[in-house]
């Protein structure tokens, strides 16, 4: 399993746009890397325990990483709408060393492949069609395996 240190450092020295890096959109590509893996792998790519937290899939363990984490640094910025927001970013990409096997890499590349030409609007839009969410409660906590074995015994009941 990788820790979520890698799988953050990861994504952000390899998505394309750093500048839209937020913390939330950082804690939801993780999240879609665990559930991706959930699906493909029975288990998460990372040890984090996910809440449906209002609208969605959230967590602190993510930016409270990038705050203990010195390879981080979290930059305070407003966003177009004049709303604040927190970006991640790495203090020196390349010297931040990253463990993670093949499998976890190509999860992470699916993740930033499938999310790089998507706004906010539809990266969101993206996240919250997720089964996990669309199947879970609000405050609870999410339980990506069991959501995968559900879908896909939903998907296989729908084959038949």
């Amino acid at each position: 399993m990788a820790t979520t240190r890698d799988a953050v450092a990861y994504l952000i020295a390899n998505y394309p746009h750093k500048d839209e890096l937020s913390k939330a959109r950082v804690t939801k590509m993780v999240y879609l890397a665990d559930w991706k893996a959930a699906l493909d792998h029975g288990h998460q790519l990372t040890p984090i325990n996910w809440r449906f937290h209002h609208f969605g899939p959230y967590v602190d363990d993510v930016h409270q990483m990038a705050l203990d984490d010195p390879a981080f640094k979290v930059r305070s910025e407003i966003n177009m709408y004049g709303k604040r927001k927190e970006r991640i970013e790495l203090v020196v990409p390349q010297a931040t060393s990253v463990t993670l096997n093949d499998w976890e890499k190509r999860i992470l590349d699916h993740v930033i492949s499938n999310t790089k030409t998507l706004n906010w609007d539809g990266f969101i839009k993206l996240v919250y069609s997720t089964y996990p969410i669309l199947s879970g409660e609000r405050g609870a906590q999410l339980n990506l395996l069991a959501s995968a074995k559900a879908y896909r015994e939903l998907n296989a009941t729908l084959q038949e």
